[in-house]
């Protein structure tokens, strides 16, 4: 826990140092530690730590004399005088000094007082608090930002700047059209997430593409109202977080478990769950194998055997692109077509499919047949497959009576 300490150097005859110590007392701060001494402090330059400041409370003529014997981050002088000359001295040399009258009740200058050694431990909070928040946001790769009701930011962190390429001076008091160099149209969706914000009241969640000079990245965004410490809200506060690499490799992953490895086809899950959802009615369903396709692996290997199921892959995706394509397993296929194209549709389209793995250089001297068993109905998928499945083995057997293996 931060906390921070004060020294009150008691250098006056105009009070007394029972009217100090009780002025100190009445000052009540959390995390602050008052203390009072009598006189300088001893030596040249009496060093205070970072978490250190002094005040010195001084009698006109004393006040630079005791303010240069303290190496403090923070030093700050209390003239007790009548006449506001030396303070307004202290101040040209950058000390902002406080000064209290000594004439009045004794109450009275203890009050004074009191609210002097406040407002300057006050100030020097303000200055450490601010300096650390802009550190911390400065620090943070995320982008942060402030902005007023009307749209214009007031504060923004280094991040924000690099993903904008504009310093804080030129962002300051801009909008996001500027800022983030799109259209005011294009600015209306952030603008309409920043209204949804206000009129939740209430941290909410975006994700939002935005236009920047490294192309259009994918922002995860967290916008909340910003209130003054009365609840009046003055404007929102948003941190942002680039998920695009995220997304892709999220993307990736999607792709991974939806596809084949080696093809790149649909595997059997999502065949399933598309076919549903594209084709629930009429459906025609070809169930393909690619004849003697062992024999390939065992007189080619099986890398030929895997470019030869790659070459097919990429010619049954070109030739039913109207459709849905999977692999099952091996060296068995499915297409699912919407309605019911013609026996002589098919036909011509596998045979094109022969002809285009046939003209490869990859598969010059390798002979590839395609047997097919083709259903029409509106069977749910899973059915349908078993059929065309049934179907595919008749004609396999007959593919094997008509061209033996040699």
């Amino acid at each position: 826990m931060f906390r921070l300490n004060v020294e009150i150097l008691i250098c006056t005859e105009k009070l007394s140092a029972a009217m100090v110590e009780k002025a100190a007392a009445n000052v009540s701060l959390p995390d602050t530690h008052i203390a009072c001494a009598k006189g300088t402090p001893a030596g040249d330059a009496a060093k205070f730590g970072y978490n250190r400041i002094a005040i010195a409370v001084c009698d006109e003529g004393a006040a630079k004399a005791t303010v240069s014997k303290c190496d403090a981050e923070f030093v700050h002088a209390v003239l007790v005088s009548s006449k506001a000359a030396e303070g307004a001295a202290l101040s040209e040399g950058g000390r902002i000094c406080a000064i209290v009258s000594p004439d009045g009740e004794p109450e009275f200058l203890v009050q004074q007082l009191s609210q002097a050694i406040s407002g300057i431990v006050n100030t020097y909070l303000y200055r450490m608090i601010w300096a650390m928040m802009q550190t911390t946001l400065d620090s943070s790769p995320a982008l942060v930002w402030y902005k007023a009701l009307d749209g214009a930011h007031f504060n923004v962190n280094e991040a924000f700047c690099h993903a904008v390429s504009k310093t804080k001076d030129d962002v300051e008091g801009r909008k996001h059209a500027y800022i983030w160099n799109v259209s005011e149209d294009e600015a209306f969706a952030c603008q309409e997430s920043e209204e949804t914000t206000l009129r939740e009241g209430k941290t909410c969640v975006f994700e939002e593409p935005v236009n920047t000079p490294d192309g259009i990245k994918t922002m995860l965004t967290y916008k909340s109202p910003l209130r003054t410490a009365k609840g009046t809200v003055i404007g929102t506060t948003g941190i942002g977080v680039d998920v695009t690499q995220q997304r892709e490799y999220e993307s990736r992953l999607r792709n991974m478990a939806m596809t084949d490895a080696l093809t790149g086809l649909l595997n059997r899950r999502r065949l399933y769950e598309e076919a549903e959802v594209r084709f629930p009615g009429q459906k025609t369903v070809l169930y393909l194998d690619i004849d003697y396709f062992k024999n390939i692996n065992d007189k080619y290997g099986h890398e030929k055997g895997d470019v030869i199921l790659k070459l097919v892959s990429d010619a049954m995706k070109a030739e039913f692109s109207d459709g849905i394509t999977a692999r099952m397993g091996g060296d068995e296929f499915v297409i699912v077509l919407g309605g019911y194209p013609s026996d002589e549709d098919l036909n011509h389209r596998l045979e094109d499919m022969e002809r285009a793995v046939a003209a490869s250089k990859e598969a010059s001297g390798i002979s590839v047949r395609l047997a097919a068993g083709i259903y029409r109905g509106t069977l749910p998928i899973g059915d349908a497959i078993k059929e065309a499945d049934g179907l595919m083995y008749i004609e396999k057997g007959k593919h094997h009576k008509e061209t033996p293996l040699k």
